[in-house]
């Protein structure tokens, strides 16, 4: 068995094609995109995953101009749900929250809305995990370069938003009379731990979950600082799918460089000899359509993984 616990928090998992086949026998997989394959794949995986499904609610808007509206993942979730995917391996991440207009706090609320009357009509409470987003100095000019204004200037929120994030997420809080939200967060010290829970992404909790008994949760090691002083994660855990990098969602508060963007994930579908490629970008590379027209019969041979890994080879020169 292994020590390290997966995750997947430097790429989104629906634009790698065989994401499943790099799990180790405990997981934390997190998307912004709970498609009707990924529904699939987590059916059968579900022994051995934690799915963080990530809906900060301004997908369809400029921030999140390629990601699902909230209405669509909820629908999704439902899904989900109905397919029989435990309820308790299931984590809802609002990740980042962003309060910069009344539309953007509008959109939060609405995603709790969503996902509280399944909480209430279960009379289960969802796990949630929450942050405030950061203004790192690439995030500024993508959201200059787009004409978004933000009303501070510091790279950290001021406290007053915080006390506002406080407001809005205080009504829906589970309590012992009613059902609503388990909120979690690391690293985000200015929330009250009487809201909000400082847990890592990758934690005993997430092993205990799963079934694995406290021996060998013990094995997993613990908490370890990191990148950010206040991580909880788990020391040994173990980045599953590419090189992080900025993914096609393409949200402007990615905390990945534009510099540090790799070439688009591609999916094919060799069934019949036909490929179907999700990402345009390879399309555009006259080297990769030559590969396509002329290596249809090695491409049909050989399995997703090997594929995209040549053209990705074949793209970055």
């Amino acid at each position: 068995m292994s020590t390290k616990i997966g995750i997947t928090e430097t790429y989104d998992p629906c634009f790698v094609p065989d994401w499943e086949t790099r799990l180790l026998d405990a997981n934390i997989v997190i998307s912004k995109e709970l498609n009707d394959e990924m529904i699939e794949k987590l059916m059968v995986t579900q022994d051995r995953v934690i799915f963080h499904h990530t809906v900060t609610g301004q997908g369809g808007t400029v921030l999140e101009p390629n990601v699902k509206t909230p209405e669509h993942e909820f629908e999704q979730y439902r899904k989900l749900l109905e397919r029989g995917f435990p309820y308790t391996h299931y984590v809802l991440r609002l990740d980042p929250i962003i309060l910069w207009s009344k539309e953007t706090q509008d959109n939060v609320i609405k995603v709790l809305e969503l996902w509280n009357s399944v909480a209430t009509a279960s009379r289960n409470a969802i796990r949630c995990r929450v942050s405030v987003v950061d203004l790192y100095p690439h995030v500024k000019a993508r959201l200059e370069a787009a004409g978004v204004s933000v009303f501070y200037d510091t790279f950290t929120a001021p406290d007053a938003v915080f006390r506002r994030v406080e407001k809005i997420l205080s009504p829906y809080s589970a309590t012992p009379d009613k059902s609503g939200f388990f909120f979690e967060c690391c690293a985000e010290t200015k929330l009250p731990p009487s809201l909000v829970t400082q847990q890592g992404c990758a934690s005993y909790r997430d092993l205990e979950l799963l079934g694995l008994p406290e021996s060998v949760c013990i094995t997993y090691g613990l908490p370890e600082q990191k990148q950010r002083g206040d991580c909880m994660c788990l020391a040994k855990k173990q980045i599953l799918g590419v090189k992080p990098g900025r993914c096609p969602h393409g949200c402007l508060y990615c905390f990945w460089k534009d510099s540090e963007a790799q070439p688009d994930v591609i999916v094919l579908d060799c069934l019949d000899g036909k490929m179907n490629f999700a990402r345009k970008a390879y399309e555009e590379s006259g080297l990769v359509r030559d590969l396509i027209d002329t290596q249809k019969e090695w491409i049909a041979g050989h399995t997703v993984r090997e594929v995209s890994d040549e053209l990705e080879e074949l793209y970055m020169r």
